[in-house]
């Protein structure tokens, strides 16, 4: 199974030129039938491989990409923590660290995608989640997100040796094929979002929960809510169980977008008729994306 994926850290390896030491650690592993009961999933309604197959004609389509915050450390003394933040428009991310002053424009054209080993975690609303992770020279990725008819959200997390210098990130990820106009009635859409905490010990353990997006065309405003977010990996619930972002714009192309680095939304409605949604938000200490679909 092979599930398609991309990596922000090794597009913006130029953040540290200096060295440091080495680590061994390993990335987490998740046992897909242990997640079903614990969050009551239903069994994958298609394979890794069916998604895979879709992945190509939606890059092909995509006109929107969007990535949360990074949040990451490093083992150089001159950077212990660091936060890469991103401003996109279209397919085009501009990434800024305070601390260092290093910036850099991302194109989705410029992110490097490849293959992964993956496995169907479960379905709920019609989206069926998975779980990849991808071994590499320089250190590993892994995925946990989904890719739907027009358009794919994911949270990731990264390790990377960047000459002698291990980095360490998590960041949401979410684009497609915009439906290009805002929604011309009430409407509901409904999915799954996926996160882990920023920062803290359970940095880059994995969360999943409910998401669910009101539309309402009088005040052309969204209430988007994140229920039952559940710890996947410590098979507990999140500390925190509900984000909520209320009264959320919408734009005149089908994208909205909220508040600001550490507690902000970003968004679009993608394929005809707005059939989907997806996008990325930060929010209590959570970095992550969602997806949904039309009700």
């Amino acid at each position: 199974m092979r599930f398609r994926i991309v990596t922000v850290l090794a597009a913006t390896a130029g953040l540290l030129l200096l060295g440091a030491c080495t680590d061994d650690e390993e990335p987490p592993t998740l046992d897909p039938a242990s997640v079903r009961d614990l969050t009551g999933l239903s069994a994958p309604a298609e394979t890794p491989a069916a998604q895979t197959a879709r992945a190509p004609a939606i890059i092909s389509r995509s006109d929107s990409l969007i990535i949360s915050t990074t949040h990451g450390e490093t083992d150089h003394f001159d950077l212990p923590t660091f936060r890469l933040r991103a401003r996109c428009s279209g397919t085009r991310c501009t990434m800024s660290e305070p601390t260092t002053g290093f910036t850099q424009t991302i194109r989705l054209t410029d992110l490097e995608f490849g293959a992964a080993e993956t496995v169907a975690v479960g379905t709920r609303h019609g989206i069926t989640l998975v779980s990849g992770t991808r071994e590499r020279s320089d250190g590993y990725l892994t995925a946990f997100g989904a890719w739907m008819d027009h358009g794919s959200f994911v949270v990731q997390t990264e390790r990377l040796r960047e000459r002698d210098v291990i980095l360490h990130g998590r960041y949401g990820l979410a684009g497609g094929d915009l439906a290009g106009t805002r929604p011309t009635a009430d409407a509901t859409w409904r999915g799954l979002m996926v996160g882990t905490p920023a920062t803290g010990s359970s940095r880059g353990d994995r969360l999943l929960g409910d998401a669910t997006l009101d539309y309402d065309l009088n005040v052309d405003s969204l209430d988007i809510a994140f229920r039952r977010i559940t710890n996947v990996d410590r098979g507990a619930a999140h500390s925190t169980r509900t984000v909520m972002f209320q009264n959320v714009r919408t734009g005149s192309g089908g994208t909205f977008e909220a508040g600001l680095t550490g507690n902000r939304i970003q968004g679009g409605f993608y394929g005809p008729g707005h059939v989907e949604a997806a996008g990325i938000f930060e929010q209590s200490n959570i970095v992550g994306a969602f997806g949904a679909r039309r009700q």
